[in-house]
């Protein structure tokens, strides 16, 4: 309207104004400059953010509203990308992903907005949608106090933790690895759900990979951003960086271009040479090598080692394990408890993503009894098919409750062997949960038959599945012991395919239940 009445008014002078509007707007354009003008789309981007977060307050929880929301304990989120990828392919962009970082001692402020820019940075290079918290703590245990108690805002708050498994629990100081079963305990007493990742390689790249943020030297050049920020001024620093990296991609790849011209001519060795069927070969064998050396390179750009090296093919695969198409296998769930159906809800979410796709859902059960066991197979395929989950086979284990073989004890004896306290007045105040008596060993000895007779089951049904999700078993306080609750978890991870144990916290996360 506006527009029509300055035509309406005097059509020359609005026509004047129209195009000087239209040659600033284009000379601005052109010229580009690295500001923020500030935005009325950006405010009310804001106003609309606030005004949702407020207005969920109001909406009741319900089963049918639930979703997974993650808090990640990852540390900086570039020590441990295949965590961190694991979690973006649970939420999805649907839901909230947030990287907790504890931090020993006391920081200053500059060090906390230099970690949190540089966290940030590397969430967004890397495309992951997620919030980064970091606090400071003098122990794990007490900074993820301070996280589950702080992270979130409102209804948009973590109701699920995922963290990763301490390999290295048996060689760690001890005082360590009560923290990190303290850890387990905080979260349950807060009424999280718990996910605990174990993959094959480890999920700790901190001391392989480079910190992104440093400069890294290719070809005798420095290719980090400040230096090109620093000798481009007139660019913003998105558009230089990623001028540098197509030119290098684009050096990369002239380097290699004689190769696939010689691979496309051995294709068609049956082609007389010069011949329109070896020229087209050429050029579609060039694009198909030159796009997945394109990929290549940007996961090789992405994850870069000590000085700038790359990366081998070994190492890079293990990082982005989950960022690949996954194996055509099995997802396997041994839903040993209810615990809401945490345990089944996230390996189907999973399994709806395209990296899964072409996985399929088995899911274990227990028997109490042999002559109970089409009646417990038909039930768990009912309760499936009500909860509409869709899976390729149930299968009900009846001897869970059979005595291990002795190979498999002694493994676990050895396991906790130097855990164990040589006398009761051994067990000090200090030593208070981190060793083992002959009291508790006798007290949990049926657990710990189940859990290595649960390992022999393993081994048989899920050696060579994709994933393999199992209930975690409850760590109860003043019962079980640090050690003795991880040799549990070491017996039932060790030698296997990636490994998530989920406990839920009681909820229930599935329609059915409701």
């Amino acid at each position: 309207m506006c527009l029509a009445v300055m035509f309406l008014v005097d059509w020359i002078t609005a026509l004047i104004t129209f195009l000087v509007i239209i040659a600033l707007y284009l000379f601005v354009s052109y010229r580009n400059p690295d500001v923020n003008w500030g935005s009325s789309t950006q405010a009310q981007t804001y106003i609309s953010a606030l005004k949702t977060t407020l207005d969920l307050n109001t909406v009741e929880e319900h089963v049918k509203n639930f979703r997974p929301q993650l808090l990640v304990l990852t540390g900086s989120p570039g020590s441990r990308p295949p965590l961190l990828d694991f979690a973006q392919s649970i939420t999805k962009n649907i839901s909230l992903l947030a990287c907790g970082h504890v931090m020993q001692g006391p920081q200053s402020q500059r060090v906390r907005n230099s970690l949190s820019r540089q966290a940030y940075s590397w969430l967004h290079r890397h495309k992951i949608r997620a919030f980064y918290s970091l606090v400071e703590g003098n122990s794990l245990e007490e900074g993820a106090r301070n996280l589950f108690q702080l992270v979130g805002l409102g209804k948009l708050r973590p109701n699920t933790v995922l963290l990763g498994y301490k390999a290295n629990w048996r060689k760690c100081d001890r005082q360590e690895l009560k923290a990190y079963f303290n850890t387990l305990h905080e979260a349950l007493d807060m009424y999280f759900g718990i996910a605990i990742l174990r993959v094959p390689q480890g999920l700790d790249y901190s001391q392989i990979v480079e910190d992104e943020d440093t400069p890294v030297m290719m070809n005798g050049n420095d290719t980090s951003l400040a230096r090109v920020v620093e000798e481009k001024p007139g660019q913003s620093a998105a558009n230089q960086l990623t001028h540098e990296v197509a030119k290098l991609l684009g050096a990369l790849n002239s380097n290699t271009r004689s190769t696939y011209y010689r691979d496309g001519a051995d294709s068609e060795a049956s082609s007389p040479p010069g011949s329109p069927q070896v020229e087209r070969a050429a050029v579609v064998n060039e694009e198909a090598a030159r796009d997945k050396q394109k990929h290549r390179l940007s996961i090789a750009n992405l994850y870069r080692g000590a000085g700038g090296v790359e990366l081998s093919k070994d190492v890079l695969n293990n990082i982005t394990m989950f960022k690949r198409k996954q194996k055509k296998s099995t997802v396997d769930v041994w839903w040993l408890y209810d615990d809401g159906g945490l345990t089944l809800l996230v390996p189907y979410i999973l399994t709806t993503r395209s990296q899964w796709a072409g996985c399929k859902l088995r899911v274990f059960a227990l028997a109490n009894r042999k002559d109970e066991l089409d009646m417990e197979q038909r039930s768990m395929a009912n309760l499936l098919s009500k909860f509409r989950i869709d899976y390729s086979d149930v299968i009900v284990i009846p001897d869970v409750a059979k005595k291990a073989a002795e190979s498999s004890r002694m493994e676990f004896d050895q396991l906790i062997e130097d855990f164990k306290a040589k006398t009761d007045e051994e067990i000090s105040k200090e030593n208070e949960g981190i060793l083992i008596s002959e009291a508790e060993l006798l007290g949990q000895r049926e657990k710990t038959n189940r859990h290595v007779r649960l390992r022999e089951l393993l081994l048989e049904n899920s050696r060579n599945s994709s994933l393999v999700v199992m209930t975690l078993p409850m760590p109860r306080k003043s019962s079980v012991s640090a050690p003795l609750y991880m040799a549990w978890l070491e017996t039932l991870t060790r030698d296997m395919p990636p490994f998530i144990l989920i406990r839920g916290n009681q909820t229930s996360v599935l329609t059915f239940y409701s």
